[in-house]
């Protein structure tokens, strides 16, 4: 099976740049580029397996069609279009945050 590519929406590129900001800020420069780097490693794997996420509907049935990696720290969402064979990263979010809120206040796409 050929690997998908990766795509990733405005607003999952602003979610990565971000994150690395703050954890420069908040930490330093190497913990960025250590939690970068498994992120990073995390969504390639995608690439292969785009099923590795979780359905999102599990979530609600209003997230039907979307799926949900979840990380340590973060969670990605995600949308397989596999006539393209594309894997598209919508957003990156925090753990803590109230991710369903966000989400569905049409804060995904």
């Amino acid at each position: 099976m050929k690997n998908y590519q990766i795509g990733f929406r405005s607003a999952a590129k602003r979610d990565v740049d971000n994150l690395y900001r703050y954890l420069v800020h908040k930490f330093d420069k190497q913990t960025a580029d250590k939690v970068s780097a498994s992120l990073k490693h995390s969504i390639e794997r995608l690439s292969a397996m785009p099923g590795l996420g979780k359905d999102a509907a599990e979530l609600s049935e209003l997230l039907t069609g979307y799926r949900f990696l979840p990380l340590k720290r973060n969670t990605v969402f995600y949308r397989i279009h596999n006539d393209e064979q594309l894997v598209e990263i919508l957003r990156i979010y925090d753990n803590r945050m109230d991710i369903i809120a966000h989400l569905l206040n049409g804060r995904v796409q």
